[in-house]
């Protein structure tokens, strides 16, 4: 019947079923044919031109698959379902490189395209590349480090400083803990007053660092902002900085997931996100004297939320450079949550700064992908912070 539908009138459906037919039978070279003339039929709809990438994928041409993926991808970035199977033709042809390229192009003409900056974070290796990720500082250039944080919980305290000691070996540095801290913002009111480094690293206790050259790293992205930390937002329009919503929010967080890590990524600014008004608190750096200068208010933010959003929006009114690195290898072994407490500070936070009584978006879109091991983690880490550096072609 669906061929003399196609005898008849040429009808792209007829043909399109006719490949499923062929499809059902395991009779691909003809499935193709047939769905070849579906889409001649109808070049409009990119559901034929997914149906023959699939297709091709299945008879085994996965060079083929792939150029049909790439095809589609070009023309309609946005078709259902198409990037995974895209990514997956891209590792089996071995056509990683162009993969890339292609993601790039795509996300950055539209920067709430989800899919793909998912298949970029995929497409990546989660090995060392060959070059060094950075340069290293020698002894005499590096700065003192006050690492300050509010915990009453031994253990986890004490698993977080040995991170940070493995990760600032060889850097003057000291760990300032706040063990009775009312609020988060009257304990770095305390451990600011104590700190005695140059520069001041205010983070959570369930944090874990994977760079070795965390130091480097620290000292290098404070040399192109005055306030940085792992993830934040371009626009203040709510008092949590992801309810700013894409394609207003940057960075990446590490989390763990089972025995292994997950690394998750806002953007493709990357290593480093300019322009920021709102950071997490899980981890901020800064210089002492923009600490001191910015101080934190203990009365609006008297409990253990919204002192970060206060702080650095504060910051940003008062023309400080903010930013978000991507390549800090900071693990946050908790992921938070908008509570009754949040709520409480969260309207004080409004009634103080009233442009944070704004949209809020309803999806905080991020991707991420999970590896079996610090090692990899920290290696995928370096090479998305790469990612920044590349450009895709206009042809």
């Amino acid at each position: 019947m669906a061929e003399e539908i196609w005898r008849a009138s040429s009808d792209g459906r007829a043909a399109g079923l006719l490949a499923l037919l062929e499809i059902d039978a395991a009779r691909f070279d003809q499935a193709l044919v047939w769905n070849d003339r579906a889409c001649a039929a109808d070049p409009g709809d990119p559901r034929y031109a997914l149906q023959g990438a699939r297709i091709a994928a299945l008879k085994g041409d996965h060079a083929g698959s792939f150029d049909r993926f790439a095809a589609v991808l070009r023309e309609a970035p946005r078709t259902k379902g198409a990037w995974p199977e895209f990514t997956a033709a891209a590792k089996v042809s071995r056509r990683d490189a162009e993969a890339v390229a292609i993601g790039i192009r795509a996300f950055d003409a539209d920067p709430t395209l989800a899919p793909a900056l998912q298949a970029l974070l995929n497409l990546l290796p989660d090995t060392p590349a060959a070059e060094a990720y950075g340069d290293s500082t020698p002894a005499s250039g590096r700065r003192s480090i006050s690492v300050v944080t509010c915990s009453n919980d031994d253990t986890q305290f004490a698993a977080m400083a040995a991170s940070y000691g493995r990760a600032l070996a060889g850097w003057p540095h000291e760990i300032v803990r706040i063990a009775d801290a009312k609020s988060l913002a009257e304990g770095y009111t305390r451990g600011m007053a104590r700190a005695t480094g140059e520069i001041v690293a205010f983070t959570h206790d369930d944090v874990e660092v994977l760079a070795a050259d965390f130091g480097e790293r620290l000292l290098r992205r404070l040399g192109e902002c005055d306030v940085f930390g792992i993830a934040g937002a371009t626009r203040a329009t709510a008092p949590a900085w992801p309810f700013a919503g894409w394609p207003h929010l940057h960075g990446s967080v590490i989390y763990p997931d089972g025995s292994g890590y997950r690394v998750t990524a806002y953007s493709r600014r990357v290593p480093i996100a300019h322009g920021i008004r709102l950071i997490d608190g899980v981890f901020l750096a800064m210089k002492r004297e923009i600490a001191l200068s910015i101080g934190w208010d203990a009365e609006t933010c008297d409990g253990f939320h919204g002192y970060d959003v206060d702080f650095t929006l504060r910051a940003a009114q008062a023309g400080l450079r903010l930013a978000v690195a991507s390549d800090l290898g900071v693990v946050h072994r908790s992921y938070g949550s908008f509570d009754a407490r949040w709520e409480a500070t969260a309207r004080k936070l409004v009634a103080k700064h009233p442009e944070l009584n704004g949209e809020r978006s309803r999806e905080t879109p991020f991707v991420a992908r999970t590896v079996p091991d610090a090692a990899r983690a920290m290696a995928l880490v370096d090479n998305w912070a790469r990612m920044g550096e590349r450009t895709a072609p206009l042809s």
